[in-house]
């Protein structure tokens, strides 16, 4: 009997450690973009020598901006590879930032992704929006690919930003590492708040400096030509989202502006209570269920605004890290759920404002499936 047992205890423990094993595996490649293009990305380095870099003691270092490019791509072209650019060069600086655990960062190159390196852009009849995206404080953008991606395969061009010393690492067009400002968080509270103020308007900069870029970029022959100039959106998740409220109200180019879970004193708008709202089509995509009286009727002041909740979600459900976490069981579940909750919102919110097709889903006050949508003004 105790052999019978034992045999069976070993069975399960068996059954048990394999059925993890696939967890891991399953888990470790990203959701496959469902949209009819297939996606490429590219890396950019962009200095721009109007603005030193502040957080750095040399006078002649200047600001620069390193792009993770997503966009339509013609199949089968461009070449497979890791999920995270240059990360034997970063692994250890990702490490040392504190944001990202030894483990995480070894595991980073085990993950799949079926975008692929430098791919020929796809040639279409018209020109593709654009999605410039700014990521959360302390999170490099790579941790966005899945969002990323799927949009570009619904025919977008996806900018991503990695903006120096507010992302754990980041390699520089000079090879340097720029690392993690992690000394913000000895601050104390009201000091830090005024240190994020400062880093908004830094990173803010770095947006419009990237939209301006637009008009002469050229890279794998996606040219200026391939890109709607006038159909340019601004997004981001976190401290990410604050900045794109604050780059729509610096700049009328952006027809659109998204914020992603991003909340401060002014609410998804700005550090400021008392500070003015974007004048364009606004999208705060949130896990929160409740605002504050004064920031609804910010809302309801807007032209036109959404306030639409993901039920059960988490500050990080906008990025990759929960898709990758292990589960006992590799089969789709509540994570997966939530980031395609959020990808199909985000369309729906691309696709009404930047290419001019009213979508159901925001036309209507609604519940459903774990989703609130609020439109503003009422209707």
């Amino acid at each position: 009997m105790f052999i019978k047992h034992s045999k069976l205890i070993l069975f399960v423990g068996v059954f048990v450690l394999l059925a993890f094993v696939a967890s891991m595996y399953a888990q470790l490649e990203l959701p496959t973009p469902d949209g009819p293009y297939a996606v490429g990305r590219t890396t950019l380095n962009w200095v721009d020598t109007s603005r030193p870099e502040v957080l750095t003691e040399d006078p002649s270092d200047f600001r620069e901006v390193v792009a993770m490019v997503w966009y339509p791509a013609e199949p089968g072209t461009g070449v497979r590879a890791g999920y995270f650019p240059n990360l034997a060069t970063v692994s250890d600086a990702l490490v040392e930032s504190g944001e990202v655990g030894w483990w995480e960062a070894f595991g980073l190159r085990f993950i799949r992704s079926e975008s692929r390196l430098d791919g020929s852009p796809a040639k279409d009849e018209q020109a593709f929006p654009v999605l410039i995206l700014s990521p959360g404080n302390g999170t490099n953008i790579e941790f966005y690919a899945s969002l990323a991606g799927d949009i570009a395969s619904h025919g977008y061009i996806v900018i991503g930003l990695n903006h120096p010393y507010d992302v754990p690492a980041v390699k520089l067009s000079n090879g340097q590492i720029a690392a993690y400002d992690k000394d913000q968080w000895l601050l104390e509270a009201e000091a830090h708040q005024a240190y994020i103020a400062e880093r908004i308007k830094v990173r803010t900069a770095d947006v419009l400096f990237v939209l301006n870029q637009l008009e002469g970029m050229n890279f794998n022959s996606l040219s200026a030509g391939l890109i709607d100039l006038d159909a340019v959106a601004v997004a981001g998740h976190s401290l990410g989202g604050i900045v794109a409220s604050e780059a729509c109200k610096s700049d009328q180019r952006f027809k659109a502006c998204l914020n992603f879970d991003g909340v401060q004193r002014g609410g998804p708008f700005s550090t400021d209570e008392n500070s003015i709202s974007p004048a364009q089509p606004f999208l705060f995509l949130t896990k929160e269920p409740q605002l504050h009286p004064k920031i609804l009727e910010r809302f309801e002041s807007m032209p036109e605004s959404y306030w639409i909740v993901v039920h059960g979600a988490s500050h990080q459900s906008f990025t990759d890290g929960p898709l990758l976490q292990p589960s006992l069981v590799p089969i789709a579940n509540q994570v997966d759920r939530f980031m395609d909750l959020i990808r199909t919102y985000t369309l729906a919110f691309l696709d009404q404002t930047l290419k001019g097709k009213p979508d159901p889903l925001l036309s209507i006050q609604t519940e459903r499936e774990g989703v609130s949508v609020t439109t503003f003004p009422s209707q």
